[in-house]
């Protein structure tokens, strides 16, 4: 790259001074900025000429790149040896306030970057935990946040998101503040199976249920349906038994919102589906193909931070010992169990783990505690814990899940 600066003969002029950046041929110039800590301009510039970029293997790219320091009222192209006398590149300890930890920081020139980095090192003084550390750029358009200031960032973010958390009403408390909100035609629950489409309306001394013969459809002419009145019910609490008496009602119906309605749904019946689902889910009692109309319904009363997380229960599909919720999985085993003999058809055994990276299968045979063979063929195994039946698949986003067959 050059820098072009004026004279006599020609103003030159861009937004950092009295010159002009002329990128080298065949090259763009990618990011300009004025370095926060020095006020020194930094410049990259980047190779136009895909055939140079390089192949990480990982489906993407390396683009070549070259930045350059500036002093912006000279424009002379810096050396390290000239921009190093702006910084210290001397290792700094630094105590936090309460004692905690020590931040260790050192500004270090790269020569194959033609740049500086910062490493640090954060270590927490009263316990035996390996420090967490840092390899950065040095040169930013803004100040660095440091380890130390990460740290105490993330911890104030946990303490809010906990204060959060926990201010979060129960199932219970959830409707009763729901039932005091509701007015005179409120409508509770839009549902329909293979012959009707249903609603329940409040109309302040009862909850009234209309149906219409119709196939569903989102398109449909909602103001011009002719529900007539098919039930009656004094309090919520006899709709809920009326309709949630087997696993039919959900099997054989699912929600809706009207067009007018733009994907809004009363939460009014919440604690009641939840609490449905949350005993199926303690006894396993839903195949997978069932599992998807439960979320179905789930999914309809779900909305981010309107009840506590723990409102929502599971258990493992062994033990059936709670373990954390987790609808992506619903039968998946607790450590405890999982940590247990897992054996394969003809006895030998079987631990599992993450190809790599990017993810994918790898199991691992054993006899008499030596590999055998391993396999990363197959998507998913069954296996056998105590002599019951299980499918191990890789998790969505890393790692392994073990959950029951059926």
């Amino acid at each position: 790259m050059k820098v072009l600066k004026s004279n006599i003969f020609k103003k030159r002029k861009c937004e950092f001074g009295n010159f002009e950046l002329v990128p080298e041929l065949g090259w763009k110039i990618s990011q300009s900025f004025i370095d926060f800590e020095s006020g020194l301009l930094i410049v990259s510039e980047s190779d136009e000429n895909e055939e140079n970029w390089i192949d990480t293997g990982f489906g993407s790219r390396t683009i070549p790149n070259k930045e350059h320091i500036i002093d912006t009222k000279t424009g002379d192209i810096l050396t390290f040896k000239e921009w190093s006398k702006y910084f210290s590149y001397e290792t700094t300890e630094f105590i936090s306030e309460d004692k905690k930890y020590k931040l260790v920081t050192t500004r270090v020139y790269e020569p194959e970057r033609n740049s500086d980095g910062i490493k640090e090192k954060l270590i927490e003084l009263k316990s035996d935990r390996k420090p967490s550390s840092s390899d950065s750029i040095a040169f930013r358009k803004e100040n660095r946040e440091n380890l130390l200031e990460s740290r105490y960032r993330q911890e104030r973010e946990i303490l809010k998101r906990k204060a959060e958390l926990d201010a979060m009403p129960t199932l219970t408390t959830f409707f009763e503040k729901e039932y005091v909100k509701l007015t005179k035609g409120d409508i509770i629950l839009n549902y329909f199976n293979s012959d009707f489409l249903f609603k329940l309306v409040y109309n302040e001394s009862s909850f009234d249920l209309y149906k219409v013969q119709l196939k569903y459809q989102y398109n449909l002419e909602w103001d011009n349906l002719n529900y007539k009145t098919y039930d009656s019910f004094k309090t919520i609490q006899d709709f809920v038994y009326e309709f949630l008496n087997n696993k039919d009602w959900f099997l054989n119906h699912s929600p809706f919102n009207t067009k007018q309605e733009k994907g809004k749904s009363n939460q009014l019946l919440k604690k009641f589906i939840v609490e449905y689902f949350n005993l199926l889910r303690e006894k396993h009692d839903f195949t997978f193909e069932e599992y998807n109309k439960i979320q179905q319904w789930e999914n309809y009363y779900f909305q981010r931070d309107s009840v506590k997380l723990k409102e929502y229960k599971q258990f493992c599909g062994n033990c059936k010992e709670p373990v954390s919720y987790s609808p992506r999985y619903p039968k998946y085993i607790c450590n405890n169990c999982s940590s247990k003999t897992i054996t394969d058809e003809n006895g030998l055994e079987l631990s599992f783990s993450n190809i790599g990276f990017s993810g994918g299968l790898r199991i691992t045979y054993k006899k008499d505690g030596e590999i055998i063979k391993e396999d990363t063929s197959q998507s998913k195994k069954l296996c056998f814990i105590e002599g019951k039946r299980f499918i191990t698949t890789e998790a969505k986003f890393g790692g392994i899940v073990i959950q029951t067959e059926n």
